[in-house]
């Protein structure tokens, strides 16, 4: 009888004996192959972070050429996290903050960049050029960019982008449309294009316009959520609350704590028929920001609509104080004197809202056609950096001040008004120089 236990059974012939490579005597008899693998395996653990770098700054540059900015700021900002000392990585950087309009940080990159090269490089100067444009200083490296899109075609979009969101930045809204005209001329669906395009009608007062550059930007790529907010914003403007309402909502699940965003949210609920759920929502933002100004108003303007005036005005004063220059809470404190019959504190407050509505209808003019037609003229400048500065815009009002002068050294309102600022600013020995040469006579002009 046969057995057919393992135990009983026969043997297996002998075969040709095979050592494993991974054998400790392996290691034994050949050195030099445990060398090897400790070799293979430091090269491993020391490309895989240089792997990870590398992957992050071509994702950085992927984004950047998608137009998605924060994306790639997150992206080069893990990239350098290993590669510090990267110049490329340092610059697309810069450009990523650039457009994502975090000039400070932009230019720290550049700065990096810089020690990284003892020096700079012509990469280096472009991109500083383009900082300086987006910025606002446009006039200052205007002709330097032009003449590098003639030199190198390719850099174009780049130019026309800080050349255009360095003109809306300082209102010279036709300059930027012509710009971007150009740039959609050549390129009809680019989105950065459409988008700065809706941003310059949008500050230049043209909603409408606006609004259509935006709802083709949204519909191509609906991730652009600083771009859905500009096309609620646009909207309301217009009026337009059942259409703004669901691009509201989406945002809002996005900032949940944002003020300015639930109190916009609570102005499409109290147009669409919700007042209930409106005046929810403000009370609830006020509880947190009790100062918020845009809330103040909406409250003020919530309680004339109930017929309680008395209410209205305490909200609306608060809100003329956190915000001195917003002609529509004025007006509306107007409104609430008036039905309690506080005829001369109805007098007074109309006049300040006279006052701002004007403000803002001389601004309007200097945007949209003054400063366009006569753009080296320094008493427009001059009056357009006044202007600003009343508006609560102190870099920009200084900005517009410092560039007349760059047009006269000489032209003293310019002096003067910057003397008044400078003093205000607490800048004592800048305010004296001004206010000297406000007052020195001038070699005529």
């Amino acid at each position: 009888m046969q057995d057919g236990s393992r135990e009983n059974q026969a043997p297996p012939p002998p075969g040709p004996r095979v050592r494993s490579f991974f054998h400790p005597s392996s290691f034994l008899a050949h050195p030099f192959r445990l060398l090897a693998l400790l070799v293979a395996g430091l090269a491993i653990g020391l490309s895989g972070p240089h792997a990870w770098a590398w992957h992050q700054l071509r994702a950085g540059r992927s984004a950047l050429a998608r137009y998605h900015p924060e994306e790639a700021r997150d992206h080069l900002a893990r990239c350098l996290g290993t590669w510090p000392n990267s110049v490329e990585g340092q610059l697309l950087a810069s450009r990523a903050a650039r457009q994502s309009g975090k000039f400070d940080e932009a230019a720290l990159h550049l700065r990096a960049a810089q020690r990284q090269l003892s020096g700079t490089s012509d990469e280096v100067a472009f991109e500083w050029a383009l900082l300086q444009a987006a910025s606002g200083n446009v006039r200052e490296v205007e002709e330097f960019l032009q003449r590098q899109t003639e030199q190198a075609p390719e850099k174009a979009p780049l130019v026309w982008e800080a050349l255009a969101e360095g003109c809306v930045r300082v209102y010279r809204i036709l300059d930027a449309l012509a710009f971007l005209n150009h740039w959609l001329g050549l390129d009809p669906d680019n989105l950065r294009a459409l988008e700065l395009r809706g941003l310059a009608y949008q500050n230049g007062k043209s909603a409408h316009k606006g609004a259509e550059d935006f709802r083709r930007v949204i519909e191509r790529d609906p991730t652009r959520d600083a771009t859905r907010w500009r096309l609620v914003l646009c909207l309301l403007d217009m009026g337009g609350y059942a259409e703004a309402f669901p691009h509201l909502e989406r945002v809002a699940r996005q900032k949940p704590d944002d003020p300015d965003v639930q109190v916009r949210l609570a102005r499409c609920h109290n147009m669409l028929d919700r007042g209930a759920e409106a005046r929810q929502i403000v009370d609830a933002v006020l509880e947190r920001h009790p100062e918020h100004a845009l809330a103040l108003r909406t409250r003020g303007q919530f309680a004339l609509a109930d017929n309680r005036p008395a209410q209205a005005e305490r909200w609306l004063r608060r809100a003329v104080q956190a915000r001195p220059n917003d002609y529509q809470s004025q007006f509306l404190l107007v409104q609430a004197l008036r039905q309690q019959n506080k005829v001369e504190e109805a007098r007074t407050a109309l006049k300040k809202a006279e006052a701002l509505k004007d403000r803002a209808e001389r601004l309007g003019e200097l945007t949209s056609r003054k400063l366009s037609e006569q753009p080296l003229d320094p008493a427009l400048q001059c009056e357009m950096g006044v202007l600003v500065l009343r508006n609560g815009h102190a870099k920009t009002g200084e900005a517009w001040l410092l560039s007349a002068l760059r047009l006269d050294p000489n032209y003293r309102p310019a002096h003067a008004a910057l003397a008044d600022h400078y003093e205000r600013q607490g800048d004592v020995e800048r305010a004296r120089d001004h206010r000297r040469q406000a007052r020195e006579d001038k070699a005529p002009r």
